[in-house]
């Protein structure tokens, strides 16, 4: 997949950023008035997201969407996301807090698609036998690695023959939300009724503000701090143009590397290429974070403005992306999805309920809603859960949780490229599948002996 290479009417994307605008105004105003969005402090933008889906070409049909653009911009606004997030800066230290949480995701990634796989050949071998076998390996990229990669990747695998691929991913990715918030918010009542928590007893501290999720008095928290005179430039237009200079920069090195790559007869390996652009540009965008820190010029990036701009990118790639979902696919590819859904989804919750309580030494419960809510959804839904769970974020989760967010980043390079090895080295044969599972599972293998001999994990609990 190579979305540069697309046609399409400036009329129609411009028309498409407009709409989608429009759907986070309206997901506000819905959760700012409706009593059911507030219980479950559901996101605005996972409302606008299904509001778009009622309205649009699929639904309703007022407005005219194409799933295939908006594909695309849950493509765009994923590279997006990952340069921002390399040129913001984090506090970063290991230790077993991080590290824990960081493993507890691999595991978790490695579950799910171990869950998926099995269950698509299962059905391969009895009642499925022209099921896509790949679709099994949608299921860590919907739940676990969000709606970004799970569009782009699962995208990627159309040249193999996956019809849709793309919006099965944005299926996986908008059911493991579902998981996230409605099933998050009933497993945090239910720690507090079995007295699990380490910080709060009920759940009186939402006040109305954060269930309408509009500030409305008191003293307003900053968005970020300004690094540049405003009579020079918008200090949030410089931290843009930025993200959009290391884009440029990743879209002219993946464009030569692909154009190498059809020249040597390696025409195969360019779709996987463009697929992991975003990787390209999370290196640009670290590699000239630490220029700036080497030469003392990163002052010049403000991380509060940079998590705005972070934010942006995320909420229109929800949006969009739970907008792309397409009922003709969902129709197609109902009974896998169903069943994987079905099995991953309760697998990760005792899975992490296990590994919370022998992995780490304090906060168990509050780690556990924080690991599920993002092993489901994204760690903006980690954070909305633990923010109910720790509303002043006492304890150390939160930090853990971002700096293991990226400690993960890397060790889950290998599951990403052991995700490919199917298309990249087996032309989509069914043995390439048994050789992934192989793989898939010696990998959990070598991540259970290395968080064993660190210390950080026992199999006995900790408490």
């Amino acid at each position: 997949m190579n979305p540069w290479d697309l046609t399409i009417n400036l009329k129609d994307v411009v028309l498409d950023i407009l709409y989608l605008s429009s759907f986070i105004l309206i997901g506000t105003i819905l959760r700012r008035y409706v009593k059911f969005f507030q219980t479950y402090l559901v996101p605005n933008n996972f409302i606008a997201g299904f509001f778009a889906l009622v309205v649009g070409s699929q639904g309703l049909g007022w407005v005219h969407l194409d799933p295939e653009r908006l594909i695309l911009y849950v493509y765009h606004f994923l590279a997006l996301t990952f340069i921002a997030l390399g040129l913001r800066k984090s506090k970063s230290h290991w230790g077993r807090g991080p590290f824990s949480k960081s493993m507890s995701a691999l595991f978790s990634y490695l579950l799910q698609a171990t869950v998926g796989l099995s269950v698509a050949l299962i059905l391969f071998y009895t009642v499925m036998p022209d099921i896509f076998p790949g679709i099994g390996l949608v299921v860590p990229l919907g739940f676990g690695m969000g709606p970004g990669l799970a569009a782009t990747l699962a995208g990627s695998w159309e040249e193999y023959g996956f019809i849709g691929g793309a919006q099965v991913g944005l299926t996986f990715a908008t059911i493991g939300y579902a998981y996230a918030f409605f099933v998050g918010i009933a497993l945090i009542h239910w720690g507090i009724r079995k007295k699990k928590m380490s910080v709060i007893k009920d759940i009186d501290h939402l006040t109305h503000e954060i269930r309408i999720g509009v500030h409305k008095r008191g003293e307003l928290p900053s968005a970020g701090n300004l690094t540049m005179y405003t009579e020079a430039i918008e200090p949030l237009a410089f931290h843009m143009a930025a993200v959009g200079f290391i884009y440029l920069l990743t879209y002219l090195i993946v464009s030569k590397v692909t154009g190498m790559m059809y020249s040597v007869g390696l025409d195969q390996f360019v779709p996987t290429v463009w697929a992991f652009h975003f990787v390209v540009g999370l290196m640009l965008s670290l590699f000239i974070r630490k220029i700036m820190d080497m030469t003392d010029k990163s002052y010049l990036i403000d991380h509060g403005l940079m998590t705005r701009g972070i934010g942006l990118f995320l909420d229109y790639l929800i949006v969009g992306a739970i907008a792309g979902i397409s009922f003709t696919i969902m129709s197609k590819y109902w009974l896998p999805i169903l069943l994987m859904s079905v099995i991953a989804g309760p697998a990760t919750l005792v899975m992490l309920y296990y590994l919370s309580y022998r992995a780490f030494t304090d906060h168990h419960f509050e780690r556990f809603v924080e690991l599920f809510g993002e092993m489901t959804g994204t760690i903006n839904s980690a954070l909305v859960l633990l923010r109910i769970a720790d509303p002043e974020f006492e304890t150390p989760v939160a930090e853990d949780a971002v700096v293991g967010s990226g400690i993960t980043l890397f060790l889950g390079f290998p599951l990403l490229y052991a995700l490919n090895i199917p298309f990249v080295h087996f032309g989509n044969s069914i043995r390439g599948y048994w050789v992934t599972l192989g793989v898939l599972l010696a990998y959990w293998v070598i991540l259970a002996v290395v968080w064993y001999a660190s210390g950080y994990f026992r199999f006995k609990r900790t408490v």
